[in-house]
């Protein structure tokens, strides 16, 4: 009964504090205060000869009396309505706008806080920066431009700066032999990362004045501009030396200083390309004797000298007189022939590097004759992987005595398949015998013996390839020195047999 007393009163009296308290309001609920903003930055004393890059990290700060800040608007000179821009960050790196054709300009930044209820400072923060442009620089890419000669397709790799910011760079340009018209833009966005590679393709069937075609980037993606129409160059000379510049222009107008580069374009008049890797003295002359047996059967070969660099040290890098650009440069350089004759005195040259630069060649339905001497090698030589070798000859497994291979003067060197049989003009040494590998098919073989230490010759009884085409028919690998083997005077017709019966090789 108490209990239930004392439960009513505090009932009754927890309803009349309500009562009381309702009766004692009054008055209007408050307006919602517009936030404030403050920059961090307030002033800045600076002369002429100290004014600031047009690249600055600007931050700022906002308060609200009575909600919070939900953000910031910002406008550079242009303070109108429209030309506001919202962010949530309280801070960012700008590059602040130069009037176009000034060096230095007093740029106005503003920025005012915005409240959780759409509220804006009315008054903001302003300051003005008074900034200096600086001139973008522009430079070619040593390895990333033509060698001195070339074909139909020459690459070019160029950087570009500017003090003030990537972001600061506008355009940046190439031209071909002309600069006062000649100007072509090359696309650029926040991805180049101050680098540009493209490409240049020319129509060089014949000499003269032609249009170039551009690829951009090492995906050799067809360049367009932004109304999607191709880009072209014009003015590009076949037969002659060309110089191409390069230039940026940043958004206030500023060009930096030109880099050019030279090269020779070449007329391709052929479908087949001579390779002369002869690292030799009489390297011209052995070229001319090959091009003699090809030109007696109507073909005329385009010739490239890549004969620089030295294997003394190991295997040589790829020559410099091709182009230092692999993919898509020199792989699509090639593959503009339908047939390769590739000759060298080393097989530690040039072609340890073919199955690389020749993917596309081969892809495209192209084939090759190969003529190196084989010398002593390791089984795991990178060579191995593109010649249809399966290993060389071990002269001491003929006798422990043995320290090289002999082919005597006046050897006949058969052929297996119906060509014509050769016959050695003088003895050679350290020339090792080849074995297929499976699925290939021996086209020539000769009789190799060893040499002792006593000066003895011995006769040598396992395999004796010199001449193997791989299994698909579209390499033949030959390892000796073909210009000592016209013993029977017939050279001309092993060229024929070879390079037009079964690798099919026309003008």
């Amino acid at each position: 009964m108490y209990k239930s007393f004392i439960l009513i009163l505090a009932v009754l009296s927890a309803g009349l504090f309500i009562s009381g308290c309702d009766a004692g309001l009054s008055g209007t609920a408050s307006e919602n205060q517009p936030p404030s903003t403050n920059l961090t930055v307030e002033r800045i004393n600076r002369g002429d000869d100290f004014r600031l890059s047009s690249q600055i990290n600007i931050s700022w700060w906002g308060n609200d009396p009575d909600g919070y800040v939900v953000g910031y608007e910002y406008a550079i000179n242009d303070t109108s309505e429209g030309a506001w821009t919202f962010t949530e960050r309280s801070d960012s790196t700008f590059i602040l706008p130069i009037t176009e054709g000034q060096s230095v300009d007093d740029v106005l930044f503003k920025v005012r806080a915005v409240d959780n209820e759409g509220a804006k400072d009315p008054v903001g923060a302003r300051l003005v920066y008074p900034i200096v442009n600086s001139d973008p620089t522009v430079s070619f890419s040593e390895t990333e431009t033509p060698p001195d000669t070339l074909f139909s397709i020459s690459s070019f790799g160029w950087r570009f700066n500017d003090p003030d910011g990537l972001l600061n760079i506008r355009s940046t340009e190439i031209a071909i032999n002309d600069t006062i018209n000649g100007w072509t833009e090359i696309p650029v966005s926040s991805e180049n990362e101050g680098r540009i590679f493209i490409s240049l393709e020319v129509d060089n069937s014949s000499t003269g004045t032609k249009t170039a075609d551009v690829f951009l980037g090492r995906s050799y993606n067809r360049g367009v501009d932004e109304s999607g129409d191709p880009i072209q160059i014009a003015g590009v000379e076949v037969g002659a030396t060309n110089t191409a510049y390069v230039r940026s222009i940043d958004a206030a107008g500023a060009v930096s200083q030109l880099d050019s580069v030279s090269w020779y374009i070449k007329p391709q008049r052929s479908k087949v390309l001579f390779l002369n890797d002869i690292g030799s003295n009489n390297s011209l002359e052995k070229q001319n004797e090959h091009l003699s047996y090809l030109n007696s059967y109507g073909i005329e070969p385009d010739q490239w000298l890549i004969n620089t660099g030295t294997p003394s040290l190991g295997t040589i890098e790829l020559s410099d007189q091709f182009p230092a650009v692999v993919d898509p440069t020199l792989q699509k350089t090639l593959a503009k022939w339908d047939h390769i004759y590739w000759v060298s005195n080393d097989i530690d040259r040039n072609i340890v590097h073919a199955l690389e630069i020749t993917r596309e060649f081969f892809e495209q339905g192209g084939n090759m004759f190969v003529t190196i001497p084989m010398k002593e090698i390791g089984q795991d030589d990178d060579i191995f992987n593109f010649i249809p070798v399966d290993s060389i000859g071990d002269y001491s497994s003929a006798s422990s005595r043995s320290t090289n291979f002999i082919i005597n003067n006046n050897t006949e060197v058969p052929s297996l398949t119906g060509g014509p049989s050769l016959l050695t003009e003088r003895t050679q040494t350290s020339i090792f015998p080849l074995k297929p590998i499976p699925g290939a098919t021996l086209l020539y073989q000769t009789d190799f013996q060893t040499t002792t230490l006593t000066g003895r010759i011995e006769d040598y009884t396992e395999f004796e390839g010199v001449g193997i085409e791989n299994p698909e028919g579209n390499v033949i690998y030959f390892g000796m020195d073909l210009t000592l083997l016209n013993g029977n005077n017939n050279l001309a017709d092993f060229i024929e047999y070879i390079c037009i019966q079964r690798l099919g090789f026309s003008n």
